[in-house]
């Protein structure tokens, strides 16, 4: 009887979480042009064309230059109310009930000396706003830029211990893997994990398994961005499993990037198979032109899962979040439910 229903429509029936997404990079083109124009303002054809190259990517490093310029755009306080809005309704037409973000103030400091509490107040104002009308309930990682070096992450953590009033629950750093070395990060992560946040790192997506390793072994985190580059070590693959170490896995982001080279080579399903906690997400959903349905949708369409498999590695997302154990536990235990009313068993 599951088989029966379309991928999708299963996936929309089951009450979700998601760990790792990109505010700036959930900004749609509508809103950017909106941003970029001001309201009520129409966009001419050579801004209207600029801005929609920023949504497709030759490979890793231009989606991080693409990335970039989307943040020169974004240029006040209430531009991230009205992301963080469209976003949780994007969310919540998903049926997704929780879902930890990512957001990136030291960018717009450094370049438009936006103050970290101005931007986190309209991000979590609004986020708030849309809880309280029935919309999911979204809590907030800090992201460091990994080549800003490692002021620039001590920075990021002193800002995330002095916004948790703003649902700041802990800290993750993205950017080029290979653009400073992991060892110097070491002391920023321990004294994040002293301060109480929660920690994760991007890791293991353009580079390979190594900076996977040295998440693990240097900076301690408590989860792996990506991670996906750690199929090519099966004493790493190993370590995740025994360790229980959750990777936040992207599969379209990882194709749309080029860090995968076509869904038959995708590594989800094989390091699902191999027993390491594998987690789904939409990492940057507009940019990539996905949603967490569609994350869903292509682990049956395009890597062959099973629904009873898809199922489980969405029970595993919600179980890799960062909410109180009761709190993951009661999400969980909602999925299955919903689950086995759609006939299939996590």
């Amino acid at each position: 009887m599951s088989d029966a229903v379309d991928p999708r429509e299963f996936a929309r029936r089951i009450p979700k979480a998601e760990i790792h997404l990109h505010l700036e990079g959930s900004v749609e083109l509508p809103t950017l042009l909106r941003i970029a124009c001001g309201t009520g303002a129409r966009p001419d054809d050579e801004t209207r064309a600029r801005l929609a190259g920023l949504y497709t990517h030759r490979d890793f490093p231009d989606f991080l230059q693409h990335f970039r310029r989307l943040c020169g755009v974004i240029r006040r306080p209430e531009d991230f109310a009205v992301i963080v809005d469209d976003l949780s309704r994007r969310l919540q037409e998903d049926n997704t009930r929780y879902a930890e973000v990512f957001c990136s103030p030291i960018i717009f400091s450094r370049a438009r000396g936006l103050g970290v509490d101005e931007i986190m107040d309209a991000v979590s104002g609004g986020a708030r706003r849309r809880e309280r009308a029935g919309g999911p309930r979204l809590r907030f990682l800090l992201d460091g830029v990994r080549q800003f070096g490692v002021d620039g992450m001590e920075e990021v953590v002193r800002s995330a211990s002095a916004c948790r009033r703003y649902d700041v629950i802990g800290v993750g750093m993205g950017g080029g893997e290979r653009a400073a070395p992991t060892a110097g990060f070491a002391a920023p992560y321990r004294e994040a994990r002293r301060l109480g946040l929660r920690t994760t790192v991007h890791a293991g997506e353009f580079d390979g398994p190594r900076s996977v390793w040295e998440a693990i072994e240097v900076l301690e985190t408590e989860r792996i961005g990506h991670g996906v580059r750690a199929l090519e070590d099966r004493v790493l693959v190993g370590v995740l499993k025994d360790r229980r170490l959750p990777l936040e896995c992207c599969p379209t982001s990882n194709i749309r990037t080029g860090t995968v080279r076509g869904w038959e080579n995708h590594p989800v399903g094989g390091l699902h198979r191999a027993g390491v906690w594998v987690s789904v997400n939409s990492d940057d959903p507009a940019l990539f032109s996905t949603s967490l349905v569609d994350e869903w949708s292509v682990l049956i369409t395009r890597l062959g899962l099973s629904r009873q498999e898809t199922l489980a590695i969405g029970v595993a997302t919600a179980r890799a979040t960062f909410l109180p154990e009761d709190e993951r536990e009661a999400l969980a235990g909602d999925m299955v439910r919903a689950g086995r009313q759609a006939g299939v068993e996590a």
